[in-house]
């Protein structure tokens, strides 16, 4: 039950069928502890995007200033999409590698370094799932700082067997890569991020779940893999099913916080703006509570339940 002194709200949006398919769901979710009274309302007003297509917002290519948003982990990127940088004791993890060898040249590479890191010490480029605004610049990375690629082996042959969309020309696609399986714990120095299939998005996309510190106080991000409902039944029914899989492993870590590569979809252009104007003693607006996450996936629970009924009506 969600507590009922906590009204603000978390919101996010699921872009429906394809990648690139236009209809969007609003999620919204009540946070449900102190921490989460705190986080702010991603509605379209709020965030400037009310006469925009999720296409358009998807596609912005506009820089958002790298920002630290936990004491080990940081954003770089742009309102459409972005990377996450994970600080270890051993070195650096890079999840997702936007689009184009230009955005690591003109985003990724220059805001590592504006973050104070060396990307020389990027030791893994872990790709969540095979579109290619998440891999495009991984083989530029790769080839220019040695760091591996990381991607499920469905997903590796996913990529490589579609040339359109998602997966057109424009994406660079990597050549080489290691696999990542479910249930694995990738392990760098101090810090394991727990790797968990979660298909229907694309085959072979992963959640992932990454321990971190605000200001010192352990917290666990929740890092759903692959935002869009896809377009066939069947499909929806995967990521209907594998919401209800990744719930049993955020639920055990107890997950309290939650971040996606898409900055537009759960308000994260706003609350990385505050981020970057935190003064002491404020809460950090990416933790919402573990209720405050359930919830959130709850809330996507729902939208997919609908999608997969409108799809049965339409056989």
């Amino acid at each position: 039950m969600l507590s009922k002194n906590i009204q603000r709200l978390l919101s996010a949006a699921v872009i429906g069928m394809s990648i690139y398919s236009l209809p969007m769901f609003s999620l919204t979710a009540s946070a449900a502890t102190n921490e989460s009274s705190n986080v702010g309302t991603a509605d379209a007003s709020n965030s400037g995007s009310k006469s925009v297509s999720p296409y358009e917002q998807l596609m912005d290519k506009t820089p958002i200033e790298p920002t630290k948003v936990f004491d080990n982990l940081y954003f770089i990127g742009s309102n459409g999409v972005g990377s996450w940088l994970v600080n270890t004791s051993d070195g650096l993890i890079l999840i997702d590698a936007m689009r184009t060898i230009e955005d690591a040249e003109d985003i990724i590479i220059p805001g590592i370094k504006k973050l104070g890191f060396d990307p020389a010490n990027i030791k893994y480029i872990l790709v969540t799932h095979g579109h290619g605004d998440h891999y495009g610049a991984a083989q530029y990375i790769h080839n220019n700082y040695g760091a591996p690629i990381l991607m499920s082996a469905d997903d590796w042959n996913y990529m490589n067997t579609h040339s359109t969309e998602a997966n057109g020309p424009e994406f660079p696609k990597p050549t080489t890569h290691t696999d990542i399986t479910d249930g694995e714990k990738l392990t760098l120095g101090d810090t394991s991020i727990t790797i968990v299939s979660t298909p229907g998005h694309t085959p072979g996309g992963v959640s992932l779940i990454i321990p971190v510190t605000d200001n010192g106080t352990k917290h666990m991000v929740g890092m759903w893999g692959g935002t869009g409902l896809p377009q066939l039944l069947e499909d929806n029914e995967k990521y209907l099913n594998s919401l209800d899989y990744f719930a049993k492993f955020t639920d055990a870590a107890q997950v309290d916080a939650e971040i996606t590569a898409h900055p537009f979809t759960d308000n994260s252009i706003e609350r990385l703006e505050t981020l970057r104007n935190r003064k002491s003693g404020d809460p950090n607006p990416y933790v919402i509570g573990q209720d405050g996450y359930k919830a959130y996936m709850d809330k996507m629970k729902i939208r997919v339940t609908d999608n997969i009924k409108k799809l049965e009506e339409e056989k």
